[in-house]
């Protein structure tokens, strides 16, 4: 069963859910999303593990940042989060934005494997990755994109529906390269994609899988953005594999 809960973390209330027993796994949403996106989620792999997935400040049912938070910012929240419900070496899976935390939280504490699944945080003006995966990257790292993507951002959706505080924060976040991050993941860590992914396409899983040294880069064919609701049974069956390979 899932239980919601909340505490104080940094001087925010701060609200998450729970369900299961065992190893812990957490779950770490994306931008205008919250733990209740992961609900499915959450309750399918509750049999085996502690399933934790967090609502950050500024989504869902917690408080808002007090100033203008970065990766780093929410990756030191949630590292105080997990250190508050005595939560040590656990499966971090991200989401999008979550998965940029995630990347940053992982060179602060000790994870056990990482899962991405339309992951952002490659800024489209970083070097390119391997030059072995060249071709499968036309145009992926046009000079000034990231410039453009900056403009387009005040008109998107979540911009419009976004606080003035949080737009501020996106833009903060959106314009951070987390590639260094990615190419000092030493664990076992595992990408997930939608093949038709238009908010983090194709392109970006398979910079991942180039910049990260022990990734494996699984694609769902028919997927978008939210491949764990859009193909459930298929994106747990690939998340269980994983953890019992390298168990």
């Amino acid at each position: 069963m899932i239980t919601n809960k909340q505490l104080v973390v940094e001087n925010l209330l701060s609200s998450y859910t729970e369900a299961g027993e065992g190893s812990p796994l957490v779950l770490l949403h994306g931008w205008g999303c919250s733990a209740g996106t992961f609900r499915d989620l959450q309750a399918g792999l509750s049999g085996k593990f502690r399933v934790v997935a967090v609502d950050f400040p500024g989504f869902g049912r917690s408080e808002e940042p007090k100033a203008v938070w970065g990766c780093a910012e929410y990756a030191q929240w949630t590292q105080r989060f997990l250190q508050k419900i005595n939560i040590h070496a656990p499966v971090i899976l991200g989401h999008s934005f979550g998965g940029r935390i995630a990347l940053v939280l992982n060179s602060r504490i000790p994870v056990s494997k990482l899962i991405l699944t339309g992951s952002a945080g490659l800024a489209a003006t970083s070097r390119p990755p391997k030059k072995t995966l060249a071709k499968y990257l036309p145009g992926f790292l046009k000079k000034g994109i990231l410039r453009e993507i900056l403009i387009k951002i005040a008109g998107s959706d979540d911009y419009k529906r976004a606080t003035p505080q949080m737009r501020e924060v996106l833009k903060k976040v959106i314009a951070e390269d987390l590639r260094p991050f990615a190419e000092k993941v030493s664990i076992p860590a595992l990408l997930i994609w939608g093949a038709n992914d238009k908010e983090t396409p194709l392109s970006t899983g398979i910079g991942f899988n180039a910049a990260i040294p022990a990734s494996t880069l699984e694609i769902m064919a028919d997927c978008g953005h939210y491949a764990f609701l859009e193909n459930k049974d298929m994106f747990l069956h690939l998340i269980n594999k994983f953890l019992e390979t390298h168990d």
